[in-house]
């Protein structure tokens, strides 16, 4: 297993995040929870997925044969974006699964983690157009200015067409805090959804986690000791919002519903944030193997 000793670039930061351990009393998960988290961790993983680039008017798939409950469905992509920014690129579609009535928006988590953590920098921008006292990290923000008109649009275009269904918004990694930041600013703009993110970092202060929590509706998974939520440092002032559920067992396993803890409390140090051997390696497997098609 590739540690994170075993990567020097990275050494220092991994450092400013290891808290003490602490496991607090987990609330349980449910069945239904775990399926929904299953579901939308594929959704997540067919963002990766070069059959699902360009895509409009397509069913969704994936190469590498990790998401077969999106595929078991009557899918179509509806929207598919690819734009640089500054922080990388921004990528991922909008898609309709009219077995299930729903609009799914998921966004792509980068091809290379190693690269984006070692240049992944701490600087806040202000967000008091989010929420009083918040702030932002600043790439995030810009990568989600650079799709946010034409994406909010074409997600207005679709429940136009697709009056009813729910909107989900999903992503991996970087994806999962694009997920998590425009997921909070659609809501402001009056858009009902839920947000399902996965090993995502954290993306602004605490206020900005109070606000997203008190929002609801998030459904935000981590891994064993994955090292990508641990980035930015809290040290530095970045904060989780909550609840988090955190798989517990490693990779190549099913989860059970006693592999999830359910961790309570704004920018908790436990679950994820209390291990102690930040790991590459659990970053890349989410109830399966999540980016396998990049």
């Amino acid at each position: 297993m590739i540690r994170l000793g075993q990567l020097w670039g990275i050494a220092a930061l991994a450092a400013l995040t290891v808290a003490a351990p602490s496991r607090s009393v987990p609330r349980d998960v449910s069945t239904d929870v775990l399926g929904q988290l299953t579901l939308f961790s594929q959704w997540a993983a067919a963002s990766y997925c070069t059959n699902d680039d360009d895509s409009a008017g397509d069913a969704l798939s994936c190469e590498a044969g990790n998401c077969p409950l999106v595929e078991a469905a009557d899918t179509m992509t509806l929207y598919a974006f690819d734009k640089p920014s500054s922080y990388g690129d921004v990528a991922g579609f909008l898609a309709v699964d009219k077995t299930n009535k729903r609009l799914v928006v998921s966004f792509r988590g980068t091809r290379t983690i190693e690269t984006w953590i070692a240049n992944l920098n701490f600087l806040f921008a202000d967000a008091s157009s989010i929420c009083s006292g918040c702030e932002v990290h600043h790439g995030f923000l810009e990568s989600w200015e650079t799709v946010a008109d034409d994406l909010t649009s074409n997600i207005t275009a679709a429940q136009t067409t697709y009056p009813g269904y729910t909107l989900v918004v999903t992503g991996h990694s970087f994806g999962g805090a694009l997920a998590t930041l425009g997921g909070t600013i659609l809501r402001n703009a009056g858009f009902e959804l839920d947000v399902y993110t996965y090993g995502q970092p954290r993306v602004g202060n605490a206020a900005l986690a109070e606000y997203i929590t008190n929002q609801g509706s998030l459904w935000r998974v981590t891994h064993d000791d994955d090292l990508v939520p641990k980035v930015p440092p809290s040290t530095f002032g970045f904060s989780h919002a909550s609840p988090e559920y955190w798989i517990t067992v490693g990779d190549n396993t099913t989860v059970t519903l006693s592999d999830v803890d359910v961790i309570e409390g704004v920018g908790s140090k436990a679950g994820n944030a209390g291990t102690l051997d930040p790991s590459i390696e659990e970053h890349f497997w989410y109830l399966g193997h999540i980016d396998a098609c990049k």
